[in-house]
């Protein structure tokens, strides 16, 4: 019952404030740019504060502290650097490499004011160079991943929904409630038809509290039992769907002569769209296939598999993921050699003619 109170109390407040931000929104000029050649599939403007009531939901429940907890120093330096990141990329269209910037510093913020590691036996410095490698993927893999209404809210509702049977016991489990619900009352307004996004100020603020989530799932009493190497099979499975758009995309871009640090609409989302989905179909199968690979991860480690149900789960996904972003250009290839045959065919009967 708490925990379904401090879900209310996240959705009540994100909702008021996003209805306000709303009203003065295009007062205060916080559009997007509505820039076309950008990752997001839809280029209308539209207010992008969405996140800025997450950030106000992670203060209310650091100043009430609910039930007594404490919001660690290490997760509000980092997540306020994270935010104020995204919120100056908003502003001003910071370059790549200053986001980057920003990236390192929340997460050397957040380990130096004693954030768990990714750690990994007897190699300190590795499990530290290992953890700042994995809030960067993770911040870069949401951002990128923020590209059409409702995808990169239902994709964080669902994995944070994990901290039930993840994280029961965590100091922050209740602030991973009340996020529930901010994102709860964000995805009201930004299903489609949205009327605003979250722009990077949320989608950098949600990576972070999703990396920094998953240090704490590593550290969890649920996996206490597996070896580092099967705490990250663990966590490759539960966010496969990050994993393997981004490492496709990049994959992609590279084969074709294209920088994968510049944005496009290349993503598992816009692949999907480019079949004729509605994007609220595509948002349905993104939170579908995240709560899938949640479910089988579940039953992984429930059932002690021996991380099989997590190495079909990357399989799958991995493999599923990679035929739809190069499904254009196997189909150009096959449609090509389709052509060449007959010809090929008929130049070869031409001389015994």
């Amino acid at each position: 019952m708490k925990s379904i109170g401090i879900i209310l109390f996240g959705f009540i407040s994100a909702w008021a404030w996003n209805e306000i931000f709303l009203r003065f929104a295009r007062r205060l000029g916080a559009l997007s740019q509505g820039i076309s050649h950008q990752r997001r599939w839809d280029s209308r403007r539209k207010p992008i504060i969405g996140g800025i009531a997450f950030f106000i939901v992670l203060l209310g429940i650091a100043a009430w502290r609910p039930m007594g907890i404490e919001i660690s120093r290490a997760f509000i330096a980092g997540g306020a650097i994270a935010f104020l990141t995204g919120l100056a990329d908003d502003a001003f269209v910071s370059l790549p490499y200053m986001k980057l910037l920003g990236q390192l510093t929340a997460a050397g913020a957040c380990i130096l004011l004693g954030g768990n590691l990714l750690s990994i036996p007897s190699m300190p410095l590795l499990s530290v160079f290992f953890t700042l490698f994995w809030y960067v993927a993770v911040m870069n893999a949401l951002n990128m991943m923020d590209n059409m209404d409702g995808i990169a809210g239902s994709l964080s509702l669902v994995l944070l929904l994990n901290s039930f049977w993840l994280l029961p016991q965590s100091a922050h489990f209740y602030l991973y409630c009340g996020l529930i619900g901010a994102l709860g009352a964000f995805l009201l307004r930004n299903w489609h038809p949205s009327h605003l996004y979250m722009g990077d100020n949320g989608s950098q603020f949600l990576g972070f509290t999703l990396a920094y989530w998953g240090t704490e799932v590593w550290h969890s009493p649920t996996l206490f039992s597996l070896s580092a190497w099967e705490k990250v099979l663990f966590l490759v499975a539960i966010f496969a769907l990050l994993a393997g758009d981004t490492f496709w995309v990049i994959l992609v871009r590279l084969w074709e002569g294209r920088s994968p640090f510049h944005g496009g609409t290349d993503h598992l989302t816009h692949c999907l769209a480019r079949l004729h989905l509605p994007a609220s179909a595509v948002a349905g199968i993104i939170a579908g296939s995240q709560g899938i690979a949640s479910l089988l991860a579940f039953l992984d480690v429930k059932y002690q598999l021996e991380s099989l149900l997590l190495i079909a789960v990357i399989a799958f996904m991995g493999i599923s993921i990679g035929f739809i972003h190069f499904r254009p250009s196997l189909l150009a290839l096959l449609e090509k050699k389709l052509y060449t045959f007959p010809h090929q065919i008929k130049e070869l009967e031409e001389p015994m003619g």
